[in-house]
């Protein structure tokens, strides 16, 4: 039961305790206050229209030439950009090199203690086309100077490790030789730890280090992702519709969500979903307010492209309170979950049938209109936020979520 005026407007700050930086980093920005977005794969394409929008409006995102990144800072000096390379993986799938894509494999392949073996043989991923690397070997030096180099070539700020997971939770028949579920599972989730704890110590100060967890819902995962920088949680918060979590995996991945914002650490959370899908972006967006503090960035990913929904703008303000040690601090009575913020509350629904909030006071529903792809002119003219009056309860939609603000 949301419980009136006085409580909706009253503010506490969250936590602001910064990631430890050094003056050669570019900071990573306080989203306490405001919805902050962090987008993935932009095109070097885009307009200059496209081009001033983003700079505008999203804090980061990755693997674009020097030249995009000069664009974009040539218009928001402080625009963020994380340099891409597999974490424990290698072959021949091009990247960035400096400013072109290729791939290191030709040299890589020669240093055959780099690579895990199985049954005598490299274990390839046959999905993506990339061999297992061994964590523990001089794969990890190499690691880390080729993404100094590469990153400094580019004037990046940081490094996404993608897929640094234990190989098992990636889908063990993703290989060849296949991995097997629970089989030296704990062993590699310590190769992970050392991995990471290594390259910390390596970039610490000269680049932010921002490791992929993937969807972070394996129940058995006992990987460290409190080591690095922050993570992307890859599928936040729902898996692509209509694939939603069950109830129970929505819960751990929220929990543990918290527990690296509680640490002030970096959250990049991405989901994919269709950008006409209302349903999908008021649940993942209210995700993201339920577990928001001081370096949570949100990314609705519909392709590499620019892109905008106008639900990122909305104005809450900060939340009433500091993120909780557990998600279960937000569940009402009913089963949603509410967390209040300075001018309203957001309310989620992980549940497969349709509840109701009661409201002691009249409230306004925030309805998006719009959103998706920018066009060439990075015009966004009939989107926007409409504001549709409430009282004595509303409908919050299975798998959905909704943002009520004050009159």
């Amino acid at each position: 039961m949301v419980r009136g005026a006085a409580a909706l407007l009253a503010g506490v700050a969250l936590l602001v305790g910064a990631p430890a930086t050094a003056s050669a980093l570019r900071p990573i920005p306080d989203t306490s206050g405001a919805v902050h977005v962090w987008q993935d794969q932009l095109p070097d394409s885009m307009t200059d229209a496209q081009i001033r929008f983003v700079a505008r409006h999203v804090d980061g995102t990755q693997k674009v030439s020097l030249e995009t990144a000069r664009r974009l800072r040539a218009i928001n000096p402080g625009f963020l950009v994380l340099y891409y390379r597999l974490g424990i993986g290698d072959g021949p799938v091009p990247f960035r090199l400096g400013d072109k894509w290729a791939s290191d494999y030709g040299s890589v392949r020669h240093h055959d203690s780099w690579f895990w073996h199985s049954a005598g043989r490299r274990v390839l991923n046959t999905q993506s086309d990339w061999y297992v690397m061994n964590p523990d070997s001089g794969w990890r030096s190499y690691w880390a100077s080729s993404v100094l180099r590469n990153s400094s070539e580019l004037g990046d700020d940081g490094v996404f490790a993608d897929s640094l997971s234990v190989p098992q939770y990636l889908g063990p028949d993703n290989f060849t030789p296949p991995f097997r579920f629970f089989v030296g599972e704990r062993a590699w989730t310590a190769r992970i730890d050392r991995f990471m704890r290594f390259e910390k110590a390596r970039l610490r100060g000269r680049l932010w280090f921002i490791p992929n967890a993937g969807s972070w819902i394996t129940t058995r995962d006992r990987t460290d992702y409190s080591i690095p920088d922050g993570v992307m949680i890859e599928g936040f918060a729902e898996g692509q519709p209509p694939g939603y979590y069950a109830t129970s995996d929505w819960q751990l991945q929220m929990d543990r969500v918290l527990s690296l914002v509680r640490r002030g650490k970096v959250i990049l959370a991405q989901s994919y979903l269709n950008a006409a899908d209302m349903t999908a972006r008021g649940f993942v967006l209210g995700s993201y307010l339920l577990v928001k503090g001081s370096h949570t960035f949100l990314n609705m990913w519909i392709g590499a492209e620019a892109q905008w929904f106008p639900e990122y703008g909305v104005d809450l303000g900060a939340a009433s309170d500091p993120p909780p040690a557990s998600i279960d601090a937000l569940r009402q009575a009913n089963g949603l979950y509410l967390r209040r913020y300075a001018r309203g509350v957001v309310v989620v629904n992980p549940g497969s049938q349709s509840k109701r909030l009661g409201l002691d006071v009249p409230m306004k529903l925030v309805r998006p209109v719009g959103g998706g792809a920018l066009n060439d002119a990075a015009d966004t003219r009939g989107w926007g936020l409409g504001l549709q009056p409430v009282r004595g309860s509303v409908a919050i939609p299975a798998h959905g979520g909704a943002v009520l603000v004050g009159r």
